[in-house]
């Protein structure tokens, strides 16, 4: 059981970079270990949104879901200064958040607002929903200044999507990329978007059945001008955390297993090549849930690898290729959720036989 967090003054602990003053202290990877957190797809069966773990870190700090307490549906949203352990509470239970993402004092997050989707972004010690012109909003992904997310034009989730720049200290979030279809999972860096279109889908939309067609499109925040990746198959979740330079991406060509996270390719590429180029990372399979996507961060690639036949493992690889994928040692006995890191430390759920859901921290 992991302890009870630190009491919160005035809801502004000193060393959380949230408004409350003084720098976050230094930590080491340890500090995240027994951190419980609460996962739908683990503890209520209910299915998990696609590629979303429900923790974040960036530096010192960990966003994470807490584990429900009797007669919630969720748990509550909470920032911890792994240096320091003090903690602040980000959104009640109530409010069902979840996806959480971090870039240094930033925060965003899904959240549920008299029954639809938000998103909620927090900084400065202010928290505030992100509006635009769309109906509800969801999918987000930060960087230090803007934040992109997926917004659905009308109520019904299966209709048309864009994807929506929020810069901090808009009035609100502009579209970014619009047209016939879904356009869904955008990704960050502080020069870049990244995003899957589903343009080309026979249904136009993002809805896993045997036939589902997509690419990635790369738009350039300085230029604001779009470049689709074409490729044969399906191409989606773009993750941009490997440089300025670099995307990567999930693909499932020529085949389509069902549910679409069981088997898939990881591939990387430079932003400015012809997607033909783009290299095979790893072939990953995950038999069965939860499916989370790789983590793409700096120097490594980092996926859990989930085989019929054996035992989950963490894997890593240099994201520039220059060797083979290797398992992180100690995790074999654990259910494993889905990695997430900051430039020092990787954070996964784990789960013995019976026990828990806790994060281990991992250093890198």
């Amino acid at each position: 059981m992991v302890e009870e967090p630190p009491a919160v003054v005035d809801g502004s602990p000193a060393h959380l970079p949230d408004g409350g003053g003084g720098a976050p202290a230094a930590c080491d990877a340890s500090a995240a270990d027994g951190v419980a957190v609460f996962a739908s797809s683990v503890d209520t069966g209910a299915r998990q949104a696609p590629g979303a773990p429900p923790y974040a870190i960036d530096g010192c700090l960990l966003a994470y879901v807490a584990p429900r307490e009797a007669g919630d549906a969720s748990g509550a949203l909470r920032l911890r200064d792994l240096g320091t352990g003090e903690e602040l509470l980000l959104a009640p239970a109530a409010e069902a958040p979840r996806r959480p993402a971090l870039a240094g004092d930033v925060v965003v997050w899904e959240a549920t607002d008299n029954g639809a989707r938000v998103v909620r972004v927090r900084r400065g010690g202010q928290t505030q929903t992100i509006r635009g012109p769309f109906d509800h909003a969801g999918e987000p992904r930060v960087a230090g200044d803007a934040v992109v997310l997926t917004g659905w034009l009308t109520a019904d989730e299966r209709g048309d999507t864009d994807v929506f720049l929020y810069e901090i200290g808009q009035a609100e979030a502009v579209p970014i990329a619009s047209g016939p279809g879904q356009q869904r999972f955008p990704d960050i860096s502080a020069t870049h978007v990244a995003f899957a279109d589903f343009s080309e889908d026979p249904d136009g939309r993002f809805d896993e059945d045997a036939r589902d067609l997509a690419d990635i499109v790369v738009y350039d925040r300085r230029t604001r001008r779009a470049v689709p990746r074409s490729r044969e198959g399906k191409q989606s979740f773009p993750m941009l955390g490997a440089g300025e330079r670099v995307v990567a991406y999930l693909e499932w060509a020529p085949s389509h297993p069902e549910p679409k996270y069981e088997q898939f390719d990881l591939r990387i590429g430079d932003i400015t090549a012809p997607a033909d180029g783009d290299a095979l990372a790893a072939r990953i399979e995950q038999s069965v849930q939860p499916y989370v996507l790789p983590e793409v961060r700096g120097e490594l690639i980092e996926w859990v690898e989930r085989p019929a036949d054996g035992n989950a493992s963490l894997r890593r690889r240099p994201a520039d290729l220059s060797a083979p994928a290797a398992e992180v040692p100690g995790l074999s006995a654990f259910e494993l959720f889905g990695p997430s890191a900051s430039a020092t430390i990787t954070v996964l759920a784990a789960r013995s036989p019976g026990g828990e859901l806790e994060l281990r921290g991992i250093a890198r």
